[in-house]
């Protein structure tokens, strides 16, 4: 069912980073937002939230964003152990390989990513909707590891394993349409190399994902920020815009409008990989909040 959904990524990746979240929040600028477990201030983040729902006039959805890139092993026996300072790329290749690896791998992320949403229905059970209704299970991806084929898996084992299987309403589906960025004038020529190879590999990787969702009655959407990962400013986002919602009508879909307006300044802290440190820090993020807060982008 077609509708637009200004989102809001890495909620508690820090306190600042999910305060200023929170403010668009209250400000009735973002429609959903993403939330990471396995920080170190993941509870202190979630405090906050839960302090300032009975408040808001428009509760946002809320997505468990699983997270292997970085962050604490939720699994692991004493809970405190770092992530093995993981990339996309190296889960792709390591999952590529058959073997005992692929294997020991699988179940690693398996227990991972239920611990993952164990500690996120933990502190969001009680939450309910504008309406009262109790909030859908929404899920995503920290630099959307769950379109690799062995982490789709191992989310599939996690939710049979945790019995949510039949709770899940939403599961991002990380495709959005490339013809756009290429040809609509200001836009073409703007567009980093490395992210319209991420666009390619991740609509690449969409089609079977998408018919295994739909297969389980799941809802998925098509995304608005992969290929302007890190800058959807709002001068790009205002003239693609209208492009976009043509095409999410066409789908009769859900058009995420993803963004990461939470900007770090705090101190870097181990549990940060090295594309976060860089990522989490980048000056980028004040133009995705400046875009979110813009009242040039509408809302419906």
């Amino acid at each position: 069912m077609y509708c637009i959904d200004f989102h809001a990524d890495d909620y508690a990746a820090s306190v600042e980073n999910s305060k200023r979240i929170l403010e668009l929040i209250r400000a009735e600028r973002v429609d959903s937002i993403s939330i990471l477990t396995n920080m170190g201030c993941y509870k202190e983040c979630m405090k906050l939230l839960k302090e300032a729902w009975p408040s808001l006039k428009k509760k946002p959805l809320l997505s468990l964003h699983i997270n292997l890139i970085d962050g604490h092993w939720l699994s692991a026996r004493r809970g405190s152990e770092h992530i093995i300072h993981n990339s996309w790329e190296k889960i792709f290749l390591h999952s590529a390989i058959p073997g005992g690896k692929k294997k020991k791998l699988k179940k690693a992320f398996s227990a991972e990513i239920a611990a993952q949403l164990s500690a996120f229905r933990d502190e969001t059970a009680k939450l309910t909707d504008d309406e009262g209704k109790a909030l859908p299970l929404r899920i995503d991806s920290h630099v959307h590891t769950h379109m690799i084929p062995l982490v789709y898996d191992s989310l599939m084992e996690a939710l049979e394993r945790s019995s949510l299987k039949d709770e899940v309403r939403f599961i991002r589906c990380s495709t959005e349409p490339l013809a756009m960025f290429l040809f609509t004038p200001g836009i073409a020529g703007t567009i980093a190399p490395i992210n319209l190879f991420k666009n390619v590999t991740l609509h690449f990787l969409s089609h079977t994902i998408r018919k295994k969702l739909g297969k389980l009655d799941i809802e998925t959407g098509r995304l608005f920020g992969v290929a302007m990962t890190g800058h959807m400013d709002e001068t790009r986002v205002a003239k693609l815009l209208p492009k976009m919602e043509k095409y999410a009508k066409k789908k009769d879909c859900r058009l995420e409008i993803l963004s990461h307006p939470g900007r770090v300044s705090e101190k870097p802290r181990s549990e940060y990989g090295p594309d976060d440190i860089k990522a989490f820090y980048s000056a980028d993020r004040d133009l995705e909040y400046t875009m979110l807060i813009s009242p040039e982008i509408p809302r419906s």
